[in-house]
C-alpha cells in the first residue's frame, strides 16, 4: 500500500498523459484503489478526465501549504479514481517555494498523510525537468517513461537519467525505473531499430506492450472517458489494459 509512481518526460507528445489516465483507469477496474496527481501545469490529465471543469482546490493549493492534501481530492466515476487536480498557476511555483526549506520535498510531505489510502498513487509530471519533477521523482518510489519510438527520445532518457543520479547523489534519494513505454507505436524499421537501441543501450526493461498510435485515444480523452470504456477492442485500448497487467505484475 502507498507505492508512488511517476509517468516522467521532459519531452511532450509522448502520450505520458494518455499512458497515466489508462493505466490508472485499468487498475481502478480491476478493483484497485488509485489516486492520480496532476503535476502539469497545462493540466492535460485534469482536462481529459474532467473537460472544462475549474476546480476552487488544486495540487497548487497543496504546495503552497494552503490546504492539505486531502481537501484537494476529486472524484471521477468515469475513471473510477481519485485526482488531485492541476491549473495554470502551477507554472509559477518554484517562485512560491524558492524561500521554503526543503522545497524539493514538499510534495513528498504532502502526501504522506494520505497515500496509505491507496493502492498506487500515479504522479502525471510536467514536460520538463524543473523543480514541479524533483518535487515528484522525490516522492516517488519509482518511475516509468513513456517515450515515442524515435532518436531524439533515447537523448531524452539520458538527461533523466543523469537526474536521477544527480537526486541520489545529492539528497539521497534512489529511485527505480520501473521500465520503458513505447507509446505511439507504428510497425516500422526505425521503430523497430530504436526499439533494439533502447534494449542494447540501457538495463532498464521495456515493456513489451507498444501503445500503437491512433485517433480514437484522442477522442476518448475529447468524451472525457478512458479507453477501456470508449474503446475497449481498439488495438490501442487493449494494449493499454495490457500495459496495466503487465506494470501491476
Amino acid at each position: 500500500m502507498g507505492s508512488v509512481v511517476s509517468f516522467i518526460n521532459q519531452k511532450g507528445g509522448v502520450a505520458k498523459t494518455t499512458t497515466a489516465i489508462n493505466v490508472s483507469a485499468q487498475w481502478a477496474k480491476e478493483g484497485k484503489k488509485i489516486l492520480l496527481v496532476d503535476l502539469d501545469p497545462q493540466s492535460s490529465a485534469t482536462r481529459a478526465i474532467f473537460g472544462d471543469t475549474d476546480f476552487e482546490n488544486t495540487i497548487f493549493d497543496v504546495l503552497t501549504g494552503e490546504l492539505e492534501a486531502s481537501e484537494a481530492i476529486v472524484q471521477s466515476e468515469a475513471f473510477g479514481i481519485d485526482v488531485i487536480p492541476a491549473e495554470i498557476m502551477l507554472s509559477g511555483i518554484e517562485i512560491h517555494l524558492a524561500t521554503k526549506f526543503g522545497r524539493e520535498s514538499v510534495l513528498k510531505r504532502a502526501l504522506a498523510e494520505i497515500k496509505e489510502n491507496y493502492d498506487i498513487v500515479v504522479i502525471d509530471c510536467s514536460p520538463s525537468l524543473g523543480l514541479l519533477t524533483v518535487n515528484a521523482l522525490i516522492a516517488s518510489k519509482d518511475i516509468v517513461i513513456p517515450i515515442c519510438p524515435e532518436y531524439f527520445s533515447l537523448k531524452g532518457i539520458d538527461l533523466i537519467l543523469d537526474t536521477l543520479k544527480h537526486i541520489h547523489t545529492g539528497l539521497g534519494h534512489k529511485i527505480e525505473v520501473r521500465g520503458i513505454i513505447i507509446s505511439k507505436y507504428r510497425n516500422r524499421k526505425i521503430v523497430e531499430k530504436v526499439i533494439n537501441d533502447l534494449r542494447t543501450l540501457y538495463t532498464i526493461p521495456v515493456f513489451n506492450n507498444y501503445i500503437p498510435e491512433s485517433i480514437v485515444v484522442e477522442e476518448a480523452h475529447h468524451n472525457h472517458l478512458p479507453m477501456l470504456e470508449y474503446s475497449p477492442k481498439n488495438p490501442a485500448g487493449l494494449a493499454l489494459a495490457n500495459l496495466a497487467a503487465e506494470m501491476w505484475a
